[in-house]
């Protein structure tokens, strides 16, 4: 059996599909502050189904068929203007992207139709439409594509995937009209193309969603004054059971009960975010930092060894000691120990660390102490 459609219900399947996904992508806009662009995508949805409403009236009204048919296409292209510029600015994450990108298309296409009336020839018309429409979308999959290594979300290679497709058909669909010979049936391509719309629509609400979650995950994870590790990441990504070698460092902001009295809890802050910079600034790869709460931070030095673990903990002491907020200086100390068997608990050392930091402190404060080794600790 075989079903023929009618031009009256693809124009109406195209109108409500892409009316449902201009819809979704603009309620998954509202619900997510991470979906900058998203509107500009539903925009272009919306463009898409006035253009296929145009695109039906012209069927029906000949004596309009010029203007309607000019519409149409102007129309189609300044959609997949929004579709990439809503695209660019989504997988960018920047605030706007160039407004030429969504207005200069559909003029240079108005222009031309006004000037040659090339619109009014079918093939001609479908080139034009199919080419703008694969252009844009392969620009966004490969812009999903690249900006993949500032942000690695798995959902982006589905995006990418489904951007790409639909560049691909309309692609072919345009050298198709160009040269007069039909590999791919127009009822097919037009299958093709709406399935490809639906998964442009549904990955990218996947993706946005998929975004929000990785914040989420980032903001559970960490401390939110320093942008380090918090308490609870920090125990995620130590084993309880640390290998000989390994080291923990606990740090403490020397006398900072006082300087939050004197010069008050926002210079505090600073201070505090400043402290967590400049440990960073000597933390190497693998290495774990954490703020371990208020004012202490703990660090995790894997394979270490007490010569090496003392020396970074120094100069992060160092570090911090030479660090100036609002002309306020101020010290850390620090107490480390070093596992000298496998299988110590994690516990078991950083409390060992512990007793070392209060030993730092008796000691003058400013100062790195090792657990157990007080006669070889450095005290400056």
């Amino acid at each position: 059996m075989t079903i023929a459609l009618d031009p009256a219900t693809i124009f109406f399947v195209l109108q409500a599909s892409y009316l449902a996904g201009a819809m979704a992508l603009a309620y998954a806009r509202y619900r997510s502050a991470d979906a900058a662009g998203l509107e500009m995508i539903a925009v272009g949805f919306f463009v898409l189904a006035a253009g296929a409403l145009l695109a039906g009236y012209t069927e029906v009204d000949a004596a309009d068929y010029r203007l309607l048919s000019l519409s149409n296409i102007t129309l189609g292209t300044s959609s997949y203007g929004l579709f990439l510029a809503g695209a660019l600015q989504l997988s960018r994450r920047r605030p706007a992207c160039p407004r030429w990108m969504v207005l200069v298309p559909p003029l240079l296409i108005l222009l031309a139709g006004l000037a040659t009336g090339f619109h009014t020839v079918n093939w001609l018309r479908a080139v034009v439409f199919n080419g703008s429409a694969a252009v844009s979308m392969l620009a966004a999959a490969w812009a999903f594509h690249r900006d993949a290594k500032t942000e690695p979300l798995p959902t982006r290679k589905i995006v990418a995937f489904a951007f790409a497709a639909a560049g691909l058909i309309s692609l072919v669909v345009a050298v198709e009209f160009g040269i007069s010979q039909f590999w791919l049936s127009p009822i097919l391509a037009f299958v093709f193309i709406l399935a490809l719309k639906f998964a442009i629509a549904l990955s990218l609400i996947t993706f946005t969603m998929e975004r929000t979650m990785a914040k989420l995950d980032h903001l559970a994870h960490s401390d939110m004054l320093t942008g380090l590790k918090n308490r609870r990441s920090f125990f995620a990504a130590v084993p309880t059971s640390v290998n000989a070698g390994d080291a923990v460092v606990v740090l403490d902001a020397d006398r900072f009960k006082r300087l939050n009295d004197t010069w008050g809890h926002a210079l505090g802050d600073e201070v505090l975010k400043a402290m967590a910079d400049a440990m960073v600034a000597h933390a190497r790869r693998g290495d774990v930092l954490a703020r371990y709460g208020g004012e202490e931070f703990i660090l995790f030095l894997p394979k270490t060894g007490e010569t090496q673990a003392l020396a970074i903990a120094n100069a992060m002491r160092a570090e911090v000691e030479s660090t100036t907020i609002s002309g306020v200086r101020t010290t850390i100390s620090a107490g480390i120990a070093v596992s000298p068997l496998g299988e110590t608990p994690l516990k078991h050392l950083i409390a060992e660390a512990d007793a070392a930091l209060y030993d730092a402190k008796a000691a003058g404060r400013n100062t790195c102490r090792m657990s157990g080794m007080m006669d070889d600790s450095v005290a400056i």
